[in-house]
């Protein structure tokens, strides 16, 4: 019990320490408060100090104002640097590009750097040419080259881009002029090969079409020469049109003459399935163009010449090499 009375006077005395310790400090500080606010001495003629106007009135025409800021343009020279935007920046060999600058060296030649920026093409990619955004067949630089767009699929250069020249080949369409049996008739023979396995005996007037729908006689000049031994012959010349391809050709009498068809072998690199062989003037279509009506004019031994046409749009050529 004696214990628990004496910690009860030594907390009483240590909080009365610590309020005559307060008393003291309030008390030094009051003695000093006269010190620390002191009047200044008044203007003999009661002028008032100058003002700040003129600083308040910037700051108050700087808040009136309307403030505005432009952003740059894409593929415009010299215009402001965007606010809260960053500048696409491209480091090519030692040189760093600004991607929205025309005056900017391309990075990805020869497509300009706004056709990319302007389609959001990956222009980091060092391949983003040879990508296909779409997935229509086409890539970007194809796209870039025949203005169109590489995002839209419904949006691509002609599939007559797409087709392919694999080979020639040909069928044999052959006659002879064996003879002029009478004054208005003329013998004609069609001789067997691997297109016609039958040969055909024909007999035939000026103006008159052969019986297979073939060939028209067109006339006749009567003409001699001299054969290679030196002798005189009858060489004289009938004058047909192959009809299939509209064609004039000359039949010497006694001579085989060959008409060619020929025919392209013709495939399409977006489908492996497709393989056609079009008779030079015959017509063919796509299945993924199904509009445009294709047609092979000249088939050369080097190359196709091929028209196209999609509904009422002008007759486009183009000449594909064999591959």
């Amino acid at each position: 019990m004696m214990k628990g009375k004496a910690w009860d006077k030594s907390l009483l005395l240590a909080l009365g320490l610590a309020v005559i310790a307060a008393s003291v400090l309030f008390s030094l500080k009051a003695q000093g408060f006269a010190g620390r606010f002191v009047l200044g001495e008044a203007s003999p003629n009661d002028e008032l100090p100058e003002t700040q106007k003129p600083r308040s009135d910037i700051a108050k025409s700087l808040v009136e104002k309307n403030q505005s800021w432009k952003n740059s343009e894409k593929g415009v020279s010299g215009t402001a640097v965007p606010l809260f935007v960053s500048i696409p920046l491209v480091e090519k060999d030692g040189q760093v590009i600004n991607m929205i600058d025309p005056n900017s060296p391309p990075v990805r030649p020869p497509v300009p750097n706004a056709w990319l920026m302007e389609h959001n093409l990956d222009f980091l990619n060092a391949g983003v040419l040879s990508q296909d955004p779409d997935s229509d067949g086409f890539n970007s630089l194809a796209e870039f080259e025949e203005k169109t767009d590489p995002n839209d699929p419904k949006s691509h250069p002609a599939y007559a881009a797409k087709l392919v020249f694999a080979s020639r080949q040909q069928e044999l369409y052959i006659l002879k002029f064996a003879a002029k049996p009478d004054p208005e008739r003329f013998q004609i023979n069609r001789v067997a090969s691997s297109k016609w396995p039958q040969g055909k005996n024909m007999y035939l007037r000026v103006g008159e079409t052969s019986e297979d729908g073939q060939f028209r006689v067109d006339g006749f000049e009567e003409k001699r020469a001299k054969n290679k031994v030196g002798i005189e012959v009858d060489a004289s010349v009938l004058k047909i049109t192959y009809l299939p391809k509209s064609e004039p050709h000359e039949l010497v009498r006694g001579v085989d003459t060959q008409i060619p068809t020929y025919f392209a072998e013709m495939k399409f690199e977006l489908d492996s399935q497709f393989q056609q062989y079009v008779k030079e003037g015959d017509s063919f279509n796509l299945v993924a163009d199904p509009d445009t009506k294709y047609r092979v004019v000249k088939v050369n031994e080097a190359s196709v010449v091929i028209t196209f046409q999609t509904g009422s749009q002008p007759e486009q050529t183009i000449e594909i090499p064999k591959k």
